[in-house]
């Protein structure tokens, strides 16, 4: 095949190269940094499918605050309120899955923040076995650079 124009060949290159600079999936730049903190929000999805207490604590940063959900007021604002709730936000749950589909990454020196839209589907026991539920909506996550390690800062 022969390509009629030499700046059509150009272009053509010039997507081509374009479409590699991406993480797959998203329109977010292929970068170390930019992967490192999507690593964390994965290994907070694995965590939470996994319903692991302990693992989800060890994302969190050290100055963990969240304001939270004003039609939710018991919700944990710093880390030992994480401490205390998370192992028994798990309680009776079955199944847990995660679903997240990540709109928007932005850094700022060692802060970060990733906007995605999150669907949980999980189970709870009942007394006939158990029932499904799910939630969805718009999430933000926001991230600190912790002795050289990305961890979460709010948003859990």
């Amino acid at each position: 095949m022969r390509i009629a124009h030499p700046l059509a060949a150009a272009t053509l290159t010039a997507l081509a190269a374009c479409s590699h600079n991406m993480i797959p999936g998203t329109t977010i730049p292929d970068e170390p940094q930019n992967r490192a903190v999507l690593q964390v929000l994965a290994n907070y999805k694995q965590a939470m499918e996994a319903r692991d207490p302990n693992a989800l604590l060890s994302l969190a940063a050290p100055g963990y605050f969240d304001k939270g959900d004003p039609n939710r007021p018991g919700d944990p604002h710093d880390l030992e309120g994480l401490r205390r709730s998370i192992p028994r936000d798990f309680n009776g749950v079955r199944s847990l899955k995660l679903d997240i589909d990540v709109r928007n990454l932005k850094i700022e020196g060692d802060r970060a923040q990733v906007d995605y839209f999150g669907v949980m589907r999980y189970a709870v026991a009942v007394p006939s076995g158990e029932k499904w539920f799910s939630e969805s909506d718009d999430q933000r996550m926001k991230f600190a650079k912790v002795d050289g390690e990305w961890k979460i800062s709010s948003g859990m």
